[in-house]
C-alpha cells in the first residue's frame, strides 16, 4: 500500500517508533473558493483558487492505562500543526501556516515532533498526488523564531524548548528532507527539489542551513523555485516579480509586497489606476526577484537581529502524467479552465461569448431545452452560515471520523481555531483544562457526543531508526559502537576483584570489601642519609 492510499493514523504509526504512542485529533474543511494566491500579470486572468484548512493536534496523557482515548480528562496537547492547501488548475501549494508545541509530554525522552511533522506533510502531499497526479506540488513555509504560535502561555511553563532563528531554519530543513528523499527513491516518474532563501545570505552561505544528509545533498539548492513554478502556471520567468511571489497569511514578504503595491497605487487584486501603471504593473525599484530578496533584508522582520528562512519543496510529475492530469482537471467544474493568454492559439474565451475573427465577442444563442424533466434532490451549499450541522451533514462528519478526521464547516473551523488561540498553557494543570475546553468546543460545533480522537501506536523498528529517518537518513542505520568499546581494566590485587568486574561491565557495586592499600616494604624505601654533625 502506498503512502497516498494510507490513512493518517496508519502513516503516523509507521513513522513513530515502537516505544512511543500519542493521541491525534485531526480537523479539516472542505475546499472552498478563495482569493488568488498569485497576482495576475498584464493580460492574464485571475487564477481561480480554492483553499482547504487542516489542523492536526497531538496529545498525550499522564497515565492512560486501558481506558483508551475516550477518557480525555487527563489529555494535554503537546503539538499542533496548521496547514493550508491552495489548489489551482496546474498547481497545489501546501503551506505550513503554524506549528507549535507545549512541552507537556509524559515520556522522559524527547517527543518525536519532527517525525510527526514530516509524516503529516508527506501524507498531505500523497493525498494530493492521488487526487491530481498531473499537478505540481509545492510545500512552502517560512521559519521565523517566536516563543509561541498556537498555544498561548506555553513559553512560560519552563518545559518548552524554544529554538532560535538559525536552529529553526535547520529544523524545518530536516523536516522536509525525508520527504525529498522518499520522492527521489520512488519510481513513480516524479522529480523533486528543495530550496532555501534567507535574506542577508547568498550562495554558499546558505549551505549551512542544508540538512546533513549525503543522499539528498544534490537536491538542496540556494535560492527559490518561483521561476519554475511560474512556468507551471503558464507564465514566463520574465513577468514582473509581483506575479511570481505568492501571498500567504501572516507572511513577511506579503506585507512587503502590499507596501510596494501601495507605493505605486496598485491594489492587491487588480491594476485599477492610471493607464501607465496599468500598462506595466511594476514596482518602482523592485524589477526582479533578486532585488526583492535584497530589499527584504532591510525589512523589520529580517533586520531586527533575527533571521527568517523561506523554504520550498517542489514535486514535479513527469510530462505524461502532467498531460493526463491537465485533461482531467479541465473537466473539473470546481476549478478554472484558464489557458495561457500569452499564446495566440490558447486564448481563454469569456463565458457566454464566442470569439470571432476580428476579436470582438459575439453573444452565443441559448439552445432550447427539450426532453423530460427529471427532479433532483435539493443539496446544501458548502459554505453554510450556521454552525450547527443538519442530519445529512452530521452523517458526513461521522463518516470522516471513521476515516481520518473530523470535517468542519469553514465557520466551525474558524471558531475552533479562535478558541485554541485564546486558551492558556502556562502550567500542566491549566493546559489539561484548556485541552478539555477546546475538545468540548469542537464537539459542540459538530454536535458530537463522543470524542473523535485516535490512539496511534508506533510500529517503526526502533526509536533510533525513527530518529534517523526524521533526520533525513532514510533506510540508514545508526552505528552503535556500544558493544565494541571496552573499558580499560583496572590493575588491582585479588581483594579488589569484585570492583574489577564492576569497572569492566559498567555496573556499580556497592557491597564487598574494598581493596587494601598497597604498602611498600621497609627494604624498598631508601631514606636520604643525614649529613654528619660539624665537629666542634
Amino acid at each position: 500500500m502506498t503512502i497516498a492510499a494510507e490513512k493518517l493514523n496508519d502513516t503516523l504509526a509507521s513513522a513513530l517508533p515502537k516505544d512511543s504512542d500519542c493521541i491525534i485529533r485531526y480537523i479539516n474543511t472542505p475546499s472552498r473558493p478563495c482569493g488568488p494566491l498569485f497576482s495576475p500579470p498584464l493580460g492574464h486572468e485571475v487564477e481561480k483558487t480554492r483553499l482547504a484548512s487542516h489542523l492536526l493536534t497531538v496529545s498525550t496523557t499522564a497515565s492512560r492505562g486501558s481506558q483508551g482515548a475516550n477518557d480525555s480528562d487527563s489529555d494535554v496537547l503537546v503539538l499542533g500543526i496548521e496547514v493550508l492547501v491552495y489548489t489551482t488548475q496546474h498547481l497545489t501549494t501546501i503551506f505550513v501556516s503554524k506549528a507549535d508545541s507545549t512541552g507537556f509530554h509524559r515520556s522522559q525522552n524527547s517527543f518525536p515532533v519532527r517525525t510527526i511533522a514530516t509524516a503529516f506533510l508527506d501524507w498531505l502531499a500523497g493525498q494530493q498526488r492521488q487526487k491530481h497526479p498531473g499537478r505540481q506540488i509545492v510545500i512552502s513555509l517560512f521559519a521565523r523564531a517566536q516563543a509561541q504560535y498556537l498555544f498561548p502561555g506555553s513559553a512560560e511553563n519552563g518545559k518548552k524548548h524554544v529554538l532560535d532563528d538559525r536552529q529553526l531554519i535547520k529544523w524545518w530543513a530536516k523536516v522536509l528532507d525525508p520527504i525529498l528523499g522518499r520522492v527521489s527513491d520512488r519510481d513513480i516518474g516524479q522529480s523533486a527539489g528543495a530550496w532555501v532563501t534567507v535574506p542577508g545570505f547568498e550562495g554558499g552561505e546558505l549551505r549551512q542551513f542544508f540538512p546533513p544528509s549525503s543522499r539528498t545533498a544534490q537536491l538542496w539548492r540556494s535560492g527559490n523555485p518561483l521561476g519554475d513554478i511560474a512556468e507551471t502556471r503558464g507564465l514566463s520567468k520574465d513577468v514582473p516579480p509581483r506575479a511570481l511571489l505568492p501571498r500567504f497569511p501572516d507572511d513577511p514578504k506579503a506585507r512587503f509586497m502590499q507596501d510596494l503595491d501601495d507605493e505605486v497605487g496598485i491594489s492587491g487584486d487588480s491594476t485599477t489606476v492610471s493607464p501607465t501603471k496599468r500598462a506595466h504593473g511594476n514596482w518602482k525599484n523592485i524589477r526582479n526577484l533578486n532585488r526583492f530578496w535584497e530589499a527584504m533584508e532591510f525589512r523589520q522582520e529580517c533586520s531586527s537581529g533575527r533571521m527568517v528562512g523561506f523554504l520550498w519543496l517542489v514535486i514535479t510529475p513527469e510530462e505524461s502524467a502532467r498531460s493526463n492530469g491537465e485533461n482531467v482537471s479541465s473537466q473539473d467544474s470546481s476549478l478554472s479552465t484558464r489557458s495561457n493568454p500569452s499564446s495566440s492559439d490558447s486564448i481563454a474565451p469569456v463565458s457566454g461569448f464566442t470569439p470571432v475573427a476580428n476579436g470582438s465577442p459575439r453573444k452565443r444563442k441559448r439552445k432550447h431545452l427539450t426532453g423530460p424533466i427529471v427532479s433532483r434532490e435539493p443539496r446544501l451549499k458548502g459554505g453554510s452560515s450556521g454552525l450547527s450541522a443538519t442530519a445529512s451533514n452530521l452523517d458526513g462528519m461521522l463518516n470522516s471520523v471513521r476515516d481520518d478526521g473530523l470535517l468542519l464547516t469553514n465557520e466551525g473551523y474558524g471558531q475552533a481555531m479562535q478558541t485554541l488561540l485564546h486558551l492558556d498553557f502556562g502550567t500542566a494543570e491549566v493546559a489539561v483544562r484548556s485541552t478539555r475546553k477546546w475538545m468540548e468546543e469542537v464537539r459542540s460545533i459538530c454536535g458530537l457526543s463522543g470524542d473523535w480522537a485516535v490512539v496511534v501506536e508506533g510500529t517503526a523498528p526502533s526509536s533510533a531508526s525513527a530518529q534517523d529517518r526524521g533526520a533525513g537518513s532514510l533506510g540508514g542505520q545508526v552505528n552503535d559502537l556500544g558493544g565494541m568499546v571496552r573499558k580499560k581494566r583496572k590493575v588491582i590485587d585479588q581483594a579488589g576483584g569484585e570492583d574489577c568486574l564492576a569497572a569492566e561491565t559498567g555496573v556499580q557495586v556497592t557491597g564487598g570489601e574494598k581493596p587494601a592499600v598497597n604498602m611498600l616494604g621497609a627494604g624498598m624505601v631508601r631514606k636520604k642519609p643525614k649529613p654528619p654533625p660539624d665537629a666542634t
